[in-house]
């Protein structure tokens, strides 16, 4: 498996985390629960990150921040689905600077000026999930709140473009 930039958050955050411990593979999976060649799989970016209840029980065996281990494997395996959402979020309501994304819009926190119409231009491509997957650049997803924030690149070496998306209570956003 080719690793991405999304698919080495969870890598880089348990191996950092793991040495800082001073951890073999071998004692955190002892320490966990987990088999060691998983654990070395998952550092080397070659698996996603684990289910939720395997990432809290390295946090907690790394006495580690819980919230850090979540939102670094989120944003590991969350790549297409993030896109989906954004791309549905993208067609179904207003975009902009003043837009109040509780009410079901997508607001541009920062980026270039045309934001609004590169992303209705991304949005209305064939191909628009894969294409803002490979955009994605932050993701941020607090699911039991309700809200996303998501930074993807606007191309032609302009700054990113910082959105702000929260789900409606009859919204598809959702954390499955």
């Amino acid at each position: 498996m080719s690793e991405t930039r999304q698919g080495m958050r969870f890598a880089t955050v348990l191996r950092a985390t793991r040495r800082a411990a001073g951890l073999s593979y071998r004692r955190l999976a002892q320490a966990s629960g987990i088999s060691h060649s998983f654990l070395s799989h998952v550092e080397k970016g070659e698996r996603r990150a684990p289910p939720a209840k395997a990432i809290i029980a390295l946090a907690d065996a790394l006495d580690a921040d819980r919230t850090t281990f979540t939102l670094a494997a989120i944003a590991d395996r969350a790549g297409s689905d993030v896109a989906t959402t954004m791309v549905m979020a993208l067609q179904r309501g207003p975009v902009g600077r003043d837009v109040d994304p509780t009410a079901g819009g997508v607001l541009i926190e920062s980026g270039p000026d045309g934001a609004e119409s590169h992303l209705a231009d991304l949005a209305d491509q064939a191909d628009a999930v894969a294409e803002i997957e490979r955009r994605l650049a932050f993701v941020d997803l607090q699911l039991d709140a309700g809200f996303m924030r998501l930074a993807i690149s606007s191309g032609g070496g302009a700054d990113p473009i910082v959105l702000f998306v929260s789900a409606r209570a009859d919204s598809d956003v959702s954390d499955d």
